[in-house]
């Protein structure tokens, strides 16, 4: 029987998750504060280890789900299996090799629990493989030619803010004038410094920190239990190599460190935000893409808002100071022909890594059923072209696309705020960040999606209602084509009407609020910070 990941599993997985994220990182602290024969406050292990926690927490939830509604891990007389199932697991070198497996985890993870619920801890054997611990942060090539450039404008002795990937994406040419303009008191660093540790995984550490459980072990029990199994080894035995090469590398402490990216899985940044802070530097984060501020909850949110000292969004704030608003920067739109429409497609594994309101295992094949009723329905002579999310998830939404439609035209090569420059309307199959995108910089948006999928908060339900009663979101594919299609002859004078751009304006300045003035707002919100801290 397969589980159906919709939005009331996901919110009944995200509680007890929450309940057990204390414990465990407790627990991870005590084992490395005594590992490191240091005791180091939690605010600096959330900073180095709390996407790692989050993500490992959601793989045992899910396994412990798994097994629960597996009947084969049982025999007839409902009695465990008593075949030793010996389970050889390799150490992670990072957090970013540990994400970047994250279609493989829950295949790891899995039978890694079955073998210590059944057999117990002898059941895993830890790999002592010699590893080597590299960079985790480094860049494209543009990017690092880019980033060469912006070190070498000269700057103060004294470093007011460093900027560490400051957005999504590349670079755009916009951040690159306002480093020459705020050189006085910024600096542009990447960290794409290299290095390299190697690291012999000590085992037998490892194997003494997993413990025995049991079919009725609550999910902090389990977690605590197969941490010695997961935990990367670079905040293990390679944390010491590899905090005095990254404090060697970048010995000037900033008084601010701003980045929209690098909380996950950016190693570097990690020790570096976590030591400095201890020092008095001020971490500021910004939201880099969608579902902040609308679901329920979301847990990058609330990890990047819960260790920084101020945390900036698309447009909404909270009760707390340190949540402010502060524009994205964006690319400049260039004006060019609308030749075509777009479709923008999200797409998922069929295992779960992580729990959150989107498209999951049970809801992914309505989004792809979705995708493809409104290709079939869609009746118009522009051409549209069709993005698939980045990723290899299989080929099942490419097959339901050219079942409806065997001519479909595909691309994903094309910068996407440059197709969305050029498209006439852009029709998202998901609530993300691409129609936060097109709504923010008010390019004429459908966006259809299945409510089984969401939760959105109380204070957003009202704007989302009205984006509703004016066509801009829709609840099934269907739908979504019959407006396109009624619209087909003046897409403009649709978008334009007061109504829709009523609507589409109130919802874009809580959760989608970009602007081209983007520049003269963060230079005026860090001269607020730079003088209050000098107060």
């Amino acid at each position: 029987m397969t589980i159906v990941w919709n939005a009331q599993r996901v919110s009944t997985g995200l509680n007890e998750i929450e309940q057990a994220r204390a414990i465990v990182f407790s627990r991870v602290k005590q084992i490395l504060d005594e590992y490191h024969g240091v005791v180091r406050t939690a605010r600096y292990y959330d900073i180095l280890l709390g996407d790692f926690i989050e993500r490992y927490l959601h793989l045992v939830y899910v396994a412990t789900q798994d097994i629960a509604d597996d009947p084969s891990k049982h025999n007839q007389q409902g009695q465990t299996a008593t075949v030793l199932e010996k389970i050889q697991v390799e150490v992670f070198r990072d957090t970013l090799e540990f994400f970047s497996a994250y279609t493989k985890l829950p295949s790891i993870t899995l039978p890694t629990l079955r073998a210590l619920t059944n057999f117990g801890p002898t059941s895993i054997s830890i790999s002592s493989s010699p590893l080597v611990i590299c960079n985790s942060g480094l860049s494209g090539r543009r990017d690092k030619l880019v980033g060469k450039f912006l070190k070498a404008i000269p700057k103060q002795r004294s470093l007011k803010v460093l900027f560490v990937k400051p957005f999504s994406g590349r670079v755009p040419f916009s951040w690159v004038s306002a480093m020459i303009l705020w050189r006085s008191w910024a600096k542009h660093d990447d960290l794409n410094f290299k290095y390299s540790v190697n690291v012999l995984p000590d085992s037998a550490w490892r194997q003494r920190n997993i413990s025995q459980i049991t079919k009725d072990s609550s999910l902090a029990e389990v977690s605590c239990a197969l941490l010695g199994v997961f935990l990367p080894a670079a905040v293990a035995e390679g944390f010491s190599a590899i905090r005095a090469k990254v404090l060697l590398a970048r010995p000037n402490r900033p008084a601010h460190i701003y980045s929209s990216q690098s909380l996950w899985t950016h190693l570097e940044f990690k020790v570096l935000a976590a030591e400095w802070c201890e020092l008095g530097t001020k971490l500021s984060y910004h939201q880099h893409g969608g579902w902040y501020g609308l679901d329920e909850l979301h847990v990058l949110e609330e990890y990047e808002s819960r260790v920084s000292d101020n945390f900036y969004t698309w447009g909404w704030s909270r009760s707390g100071k340190s949540t402010r608003p502060l524009p994205p920067p964006i690319p400049r739109q260039r004006n060019q022909n609308k030749t075509q429409d777009s479709l923008i497609c999200f797409d998922q594994p069929q295992q779960i890594y992580r729990l959150q309101y989107f498209p999951l295992v049970g809801t992914l094949q309505t989004m792809y059923d979705q995708v493809a009723e409104f290709i079939k329905l869609r009746n118009s002579k522009t051409q549209l072209k069709i993005r698939l999310f980045p990723g290899d998830y299989g080929t099942a939404q490419r097959d339901a696309i050219l079942a409806a439609s065997p001519d479909a035209k595909f691309g994903n090569s094309e910068d996407i705020f440059k197709q969305y420059s050029g498209s006439r309307i852009v029709v998202h199959s998901y609530l993300g960040t691409s129609w936060l995108e097109t709504i923010g910089i008010n390019i004429p948006t459908i966006c259809f999606y299945d409510p089984d999928a969401y939760k959105f908060r109380p204070d957003a339900r009202l704007l989302i209602e009205e984006l509703t009663r004016v066509g801009i979101l829709h609840t099934s594919g269907g739908s979504a084509a019959m407006l396109a299609n009624k619209i087909d002859g003046d897409v403009a004078k649709w978008w334009l009407s007061i109504e829709v751009q009523s609507a589409r304006t109130n919802f874009a300045e809580k959760f989608a609020n970009f602007s081209p003035d983007w520049k003269n707002q963060w230079q005026q919100e860090f001269s607020r910070l730079l003088n209050s801290q000098s107060r």
